[in-house]
């Protein structure tokens, strides 16, 4: 990477670690008061890692994603969502950790070349792209909302005092935030499963067989948690297991899968 790439790269992590420190200041000052100007810096955090982000993939007849600039189009997906989402509603210290999650995912973009380039998509390719990065971000909302649920739980049952940890929004507002991100995870992965179909001609021969398990797999564990849920009114420590484990495997379906035969085998998907 040249040092304009660089400095170009560093652009969406810096804006979205400031959005946060103005957010931060922000509920110092009062956790109930809303941060416009936060919100502001987090859509310019998102519209110039879009920015960035597609100009480091794109390539001379087509697009070449390395594994790096997939965790920063996951990235941008979080951080395109929290800042939307702070335009329009509060949530305490929530949208600051989602922040950060996204700035860190952004470091990476560019920082990889792939050699495998993919021919200008048509619309359907595209199609499944774009859905399979909104699970995945959508997801990852999920997971680190699990994570944060997992030290508010941890803290009220220790009955110490709360600390940073009571800027979040209560625990019930937290799991509702869960569900509706795995909800929308679930239905989109569905999507992307149901166009990613239309490519497959050969499991083995366009060795996309792990990719493929792995993330059904993945599929039928949300879709179990979520029908848990709806049924039985599943919630708290299982909601948070099977949130877990779900995401753990789908992160294996792409960049575990990827990782392994783009630069342990040197062959690619397709």
């Amino acid at each position: 990477m040249t040092l304009s790439h660089i400095a170009s790269a560093l652009g969406p992590p810096v804006l979205y670690l400031l959005a946060a420190g103005l957010l931060a200041r922000s509920l110092a000052a009062d956790p109930a008061r809303r941060a416009p100007l936060a919100a502001l810096l987090a859509i310019a955090a998102a519209l110039l890692h879009a920015y960035v982000l597609f100009s480091a993939i794109r390539v001379p007849g087509g697009v070449r994603i390395a594994i790096t600039d997939g965790a920063s189009l996951v990235g941008w997906v979080v951080g395109a969502s929290v800042a939307v989402t702070m335009a329009t509603s509060a949530l305490g210290a929530l949208p600051i950790v989602l922040l950060a999650v996204a700035a860190l995912l952004a470091l990476g973009t560019g920082a990889l070349t792939g050699f495998a380039e993919i021919p200008t998509p048509q619309w359907e390719l595209s199609a499944h792209i774009a859905l399979a990065a909104l699970a995945a971000g959508w997801l990852a909302i999920a997971v680190t909302v699990v994570l944060l649920l997992t030290l508010q739980d941890a803290r009220l049952r220790s009955r110490r005092p709360l600390g940073v940890i009571g800027l979040l929004p209560p625990v019930e507002t937290m799991e509702k935030l869960l569900f509706r991100a795995l909800g929308g995870g679930f239905v989109v992965l569905t999507l992307a499963l149901f166009t990613g179909a239309f490519f497959v001609h050969d499991l083995r021969a366009q060795h996309l067989t792990h990719k493929v398990v792995l993330a059904v797999a993945a599929w039928i564990v949300f879709g179990v948690l979520l029908w848990g849920r709806v049924r039985a009114g599943w919630r708290g420590r299982r909601a948070r297991r099977f949130t877990v484990a779900g995401f753990v495997i789908l992160a294996l379906a792409y960049f575990g899968s990827k990782f392994v035969l783009e630069n342990l085998l040197g062959r690619h998907w397709g």
